[in-house]
């Protein structure tokens, strides 16, 4: 296997699935024709502008951009919105959007929406601040990350615990503001109570099966799958290294293993995707957080592979279409797991 560097100093085209000439056409006829949405992101926050073409070259329409929050400092964390709304707003090809048409209008213009996350949602004791991050653009929100706060049990902990009474009321009131509910690094009780106590669909946003990869306790279990799927929610599947499979070698055909598996379980109109990747090395990335962060054996996670060929960086989106051409995909389902599904759960939730 060739190092992150040498792989990524092939040219795009190289590092793409291999096709014929008709999916060849196909696949590129479908990425640049079908609305895209990736329902978690972390681009703006780094040299944004510095990746502006190699985020227009992903040919993505729109993306829920994450604002990192993981100490949980809710001042820190509207700071840093305004930070990168401010990014958004004055870059001429992107614009922040606030509402499901606003990703429909993005694509007609040419330009790329961005709709902000938290995560995780840093509104401590306080339910109430949960309107200040609505008012201030924030349309998504974690509920837990990896361990517990005030609200649930992460997936990293040692005990399984549900939903608190004040997650509970966070619940409720992110239904009553219409901010979409994200449950991607919570414990599976605190998953389950969610999907149940919410009226609207919830999201894992960002994960994949825990069924092909069970020593990975980020990823989601059939029973947390079939409830999200039951209540008319949505699972983004990502394209972490080292959190998909342990192989020493890991790339697109691992995430394209994990659509396969959703859509066959709870059936395509509720799986999208949600890569949570960075145009850094991701990997050098949890390594560096395993020391000050969370530890990685509290979710399962090793450092196998160096990287993820094929998805390795945010630009190789168009390899994702690419392969679920090949894998057999009709043209009406890959264009709901690119964007027509998470559109759908946009319009119900926030309008």
């Amino acid at each position: 296997m060739i190092s992150r560097d040498e792989y990524l100093s092939m040219p795009l085209q190289e590092r793409f699935i291999k096709l014929d000439p008709e999916q060849e056409a196909r696949a590129e006829e479908l990425h640049r024709d079908s609305l895209v949405i990736d329902l978690h992101t972390h681009i703006v926050e780094e040299d944004f502008h510095e990746n502006v073409t190699a985020i227009q070259r992903s040919q993505v329409d729109g993306m829920f951009e994450a604002v990192a929050a993981v100490d949980e400092d809710f001042p820190k964390s509207v700071s840093n919105l305004g930070l990168m709304m401010k990014k958004v707003e004055k870059h001429p090809n992107f614009t922040p959007a606030f509402c499901a048409q606003d990703f429909l209008d993005a694509q007609a213009q040419g330009k790329q929406a961005v709709m902000f996350q938290l995560e995780p949602q840093s509104f401590g004791r306080k339910v109430e601040r949960a309107e200040i991050a609505y008012g201030l653009g924030i349309r998504m929100a974690l509920l837990v990350f990896n361990t517990r706060n005030y609200v649930g049990d992460g997936c990293g902990e040692r005990t399984n615990a549900g939903l608190s009474y004040l997650g509970l009321e966070l619940v409720e009131k992110m239904n009553e503001l219409g901010m979409m509910i994200d449950l991607s690094h919570c414990g599976i009780q605190t998953t389950l109570d969610a999907i149940e106590a919410s009226k609207d669909p919830v999201l894992c946003n960002h994960v994949g099966a825990r069924a092909l990869y069970p020593r990975m306790k980020r990823l989601k279990t059939d029973e947390v799958l079939k409830a999200l799927a039951n209540k008319g929610g949505l699972a983004g599947v990502s394209a972490i290294p080292n959190q998909l499979s342990g192989n020493e070698e890991q790339g697109i055909e691992d995430m394209l293993n994990h659509i396969d598996y959703m859509v066959k379980l709870i059936g395509v109109d509720h799986v999208a995707i949600g890569l949570d990747i960075v145009f850094g090395d991701h990997v050098e990335y949890h390594r560096q957080a395993a020391k000050t962060t969370f530890k990685l054996d509290y979710i399962g996670q090793g450092l196998d592979a160096p990287y993820m060929y094929g998805i390795e960086s945010p630009e190789e989106w168009p390899n994702i279409t690419r392969g679920l051409v090949a894998r057999g995909y009709s043209d009406g389902e890959i264009k709901k797991l690119l964007g027509q599904n998470a559109l759908r759960i946009i319009k119900e939730v926030v309008g």
